[in-house]
Formats: C-alpha cells, sequence, structure tokens
C-alpha cells in the first residue's frame, strides 16, 4: 500500500516537477546547447494547480542544474509528491534523480513518467526509488495521484498506473484519453525559466522569443520507428483552432514569443482547422512565426499560401528514405509526391526541411547512397540525418527484441547521433555512421545551401548555434 503521512490530510500539497539532469547517473552534468520546454511536464503542472496545489518546476535538465541544486531545491520546497519525466536516453539520470529525492526524505511519493516509463511501465514501478509509474498522458492521473495523498488516502487504485515490483506489482486498468483537450489548462510556462534561457535548433526559432506549442495528440500514421501512438494512441485528438490561437496570443502578451515550432506530428492533417487558425492569426494581426511538421502527402499549394500568409517560416517533412520501394512501405508515400511537395512549398514562399533516418533492418550500401542523393535533389534548404533508434513502444523495438538484433538495452546508448544499438543485414556500424556524416557534408557543403543559412544568420546566438552544428554533424 502505497500512503502519506495522516498529516498532509486536507491540506493543499507541494508538488515538485522534475526534468532530470543529463549526466546525474555519472556525477558529470552537462547541459545541452539546444532546450525547448518541458511541454509534457508543464502541462501536468498545470492540472496540479488547477485542483490548487503549489507547484514547483525543475527543468533540471534544459538548465544543467548539478544534484546539489536539486537537493537544495528539494530542502527548501518540501515537496510531498515528485513527479519526475523522462525520455529513453534520459532514464538513467531519472533513476538517479529519484534516488537523489528519495534519500532527502522516504515519505516523499515519487511518481515517474514519460515516454519511457509508459512504454516499459513495470521496470520503472520496480526501481526502488519509484513509488508509481503512470502510463501515458499524465494530466488527470497526477491530479488524482495528488488529491488521495492530500486526503490521506491509497494511490494504489488510480487508473493509469502501475506500483510495486515482481511478485507485488500492480498494473491498474489504462486511463480513457482526453478527447477534449481544449478542457486542459495551458501550459504553466510561468513556472518554467524565461524563453530566454531556451536555445531552439536554428531552423526551429530565435533565442528568446521562441516556444514550443502542441495542437494535438496522437498520430493516425502509425510509422513503425515512431512511439506516438504507444503514448498518445493512433486517433489524432485535435484541439480547436481558437484554442490554440488563443494559446498564442497569451504567450505572445504576457512572455514575448514571437516564434513557435508546432511539436505534434501533424498539426496540418486536417485542412478545415488548419485554415482556420491561419484565419485567426490573420485577423488578430499577430506578428509572429512558426514552423510545423508535415507529411509530403497532405499539402497543397493553397493551403501553403494560406500558412505562409500567417507567418508559417518553415515545414519539416518526414521524409526518412530516398529509396522508393522503402519509402512506399515506411511512410506509403511515393518520391514524386515528395518531390512535389517540396516543390510547392518553395512556391509558397515557404523554407522546407527534410528528416532522414539510416538504418532500417533491410537497409543496403546501395539505400544509403539513395537517401543521399534524394536529399539534395528534393532542393530542401535543410536537412537532418540520423540513425533509426528502436525506442521502446515502437514496432521497431518489438521487431528487434523478438529478432534478437538488439545488442544493447542500456538506455544511454540510445540516441539518434550514437552509435547502433542493434545489428543489419546488410551493413556495419561504421558504414552507416559514416552514411551519416557524408550525408551532412554532401547536403550542407553546397554554395546554395550555404548561402541559404549565411542570410540566415541575423544575431550572436544564431551564429553560435550554427558553428555548433557544423562541429557536431560535420567534423
Amino acid at each position: 500500500m502505497v500512503k502519506l503521512n495522516d498529516a498532509t490530510a486536507d491540506a493543499a500539497l507541494r508538488v515538485l516537477l522534475i526534468t532530470p539532469p543529463s549526466g546525474l547517473w555519472k556525477g558529470s552534468i552537462e547541459r545541452p546547447w539546444i532546450s525547448t520546454q518541458p511541454l509534457g511536464l508543464a502541462y501536468i503542472a498545470a492540472a496540479v494547480r488547477q485542483k490548487h496545489h503549489n507547484v514547483m518546476m525543475l527543468d533540471a535538465f534544459s538548465m544543467g542544474l548539478s544534484a546539489e541544486k536539486i537537493k537544495a531545491a528539494v530542502r527548501s520546497f518540501r515537496p510531498q509528491v515528485v513527479g519526475i519525466s523522462a525520455l529513453t536516453p534520459q532514464w538513467p539520470d531519472a533513476a538517479a534523480a529519484a534516488g537523489l529525492v528519495k534519500d532527502e526524505s522516504a515519505d516523499m511519493l515519487i511518481v515517474a513518467g514519460g515516454p519511457h516509463v509508459t512504454a516499459l511501465p513495470e521496470a520503472a514501478a520496480s526501481h526502488p526509488a519509484v513509488d508509481v509509474a503512470v502510463v501515458g498522458e499524465g494530466e488527470e492521473t497526477m491530479q488524482e495521484i495528488c488529491e488521495a495523498v492530500a486526503v490521506g488516502s491509497t494511490v494504489d487504485s488510480i487508473a493509469g498506473t502501475v506500483l510495486g515490483s515482481g511478485d507485488s506489482l500492480k498494473r491498474n486498468p489504462p486511463r480513457a484519453r482526453n478527447m477534449d483537450l481544449d478542457n486542459l489548462p495551458f501550459p504553466a510556462h510561468d513556472l518554467l525559466p524565461k524563453p530566454a534561457m531556451y536555445n531552439p535548433y536554428p531552423a526551429w526559432g530565435r533565442r528568446g522569443k521562441f516556444s514550443c506549442i502542441i495542437s494535438g495528440r496522437g498520430c493516425p500514421y502509425g510509422c513503425s520507428f515512431c512511439d506516438v501512438t504507444t503514448q498518445q494512441g493512433k486517433r489524432y485528438r485535435l484541439r480547436s483552432a481558437e484554442n490554440i490561437v488563443k494559446e498564442i496570443i497569451w504567450l505572445n502578451r504576457d512572455f514575448g514569443v514571437s516564434m513557435f515550432s508546432f511539436r505534434d506530428p501533424s498539426m496540418i492533417c486536417n485542412r478545415k482547422r488548419l485554415m482556420e487558425i491561419c484565419r485567426l492569426i490573420k485577423k488578430h494581426k499577430l506578428d509572429i512565426a512558426w514552423t510545423c511538421s508535415a507529411r509530403a502527402n497532405e499539402v497543397d499549394l493553397e493551403m501553403l499560401i494560406q500558412m505562409r500568409g500567417a507567418g508559417c517560416r518553415l515545414i519539416q517533412y518526414g521524409i526518412e528514405v530516398g529509396n522508393a520501394e522503402m519509402l512506399l512501405r515506411i511512410k506509403k508515400i511515393t518520391k514524386e509526391r515528395v518531390i512535389e511537395a517540396v516543390r510547392q512549398t518553395h512556391a509558397a514562399g515557404i523554407l522546407a526541411h527534410g528528416y532522414f533516418l539510416f538504418g532500417f533492418l533491410d537497409e543496403t550500401r546501395e539505400t544509403l547512397a539513395e537517401t543521399i542523393s534524394f536529399a539534395k535533389e528534393l532542393r530542401l534548404d535543410s536537412a537532418g540525418f540520423a540513425a533509426m533508434v528502436p525506442f521502446p513502444g515502437t514496432e521497431e523495438f518489438e521487431k528487434h527484441k523478438r529478432e534478437g538484433l538488439l545488442i544493447s538495452q542500456d538506455w544511454r546508448d540510445y540516441v539518434p547521433t550514437g552509435r547502433p544499438v542493434y545489428r543489419r543485414q546488410n551493413i556495419t556500424d561504421d558504414e552507416l555512421v559514416k552514411a551519416i556524416r557524408r550525408a551532412y557534408r554532401e547536403f550542407y557543403l553546397r554554395p546554395r545551401i550555404i548561402a541559404t543559412h549565411l542570410r540566415l544568420v541575423t544575431n550572436y546566438h544564431t551564429l553560435h548555434n550554427y558553428f555548433r552544428s557544423a562541429r557536431q554533424f560535420l567534423v
């Protein structure tokens, strides 16, 4: 039975939400050079605060906070409930953070959540410092956990949670997904560091004026390498155009944000809603710029022209591969459709970015070369190249695990820029890593691309980001 001291009954709780700092597991903190607001945790903060609890957020990952600073915050705030969120590569740091917090007081209820915990909740719940693992979206679950703790009740039977370990492991029924996202409070940006403290990718926005935004949850496509459907379901639940623009106005007015990056898989998949978003941005005369992700089969010229008129500056297309047969299998899109989408994007005056993945199970030297050639042929303005990582919760993970191809389940290795964590049929690790480096060099070291990006360098921070990117990917 997981229960807090009865002294907390009928009182507002102190709830601390943490993103674990990189390198905490080894005692050497590394502050990332690219950072964006942790919206998932900020949504939970807003939801818990809605129930009149006192909430503190500690974005220790983005700010590179040391173990001592985390412990000092815990001692000062004295939380009764601590929530820790983690992606798969962050889990060792999240586990270390849970242990660090638990050492301060065994009475604190430690709740772990996020994509990695949703994919492997039993393993997370079995960690000795974790009391509760949350599966899926956490707003309502954390509200119920806090309400139970506040009245001195147990949290053993709350939907969407896993508790205990070994023979005493208990997995409660899944929580029904929230179908009305407009009812969620906006993320608690006031509990996060100021926008100037975050540093997005050059293509996403400018430091000091930037914020991420999420227009919906879920994805109808279910790509084998993506865990969104595991986390959020295959039905794409959309916020209304009015609700989205209301958040944009609020962030612009209260936080000075003028550059937005929509981070859901494809905010343009509902054409009617997209057109309404564009209309409302124009109606309110918002002086903003924004980027979004999309699939090549979703765009048309009329739509793109309206997007450009409403401030869209760049679209990030998940293209993935250059081999026609693989593209059809992985994305169910033809090369011709991708070529036309990029052409129409340029015609509307919007920059086009392409994402590419190397290292699928049937990858060959020839398909690696095809992907590099296709990336250059498309006349994209920018591109990102990475190794496919079979994250827990994806079809690729289950397939590689089933076929005995995983060579590591050390989650620290599960990063797109690291060494591959699985075996392939036709190419070696070295060939895969070299193909990624070759792709960056051949794509970016071309006069047209260099000229394009020189025009985008308008301040020191952007220049610094480009130098960091070049050092990481080209050298």
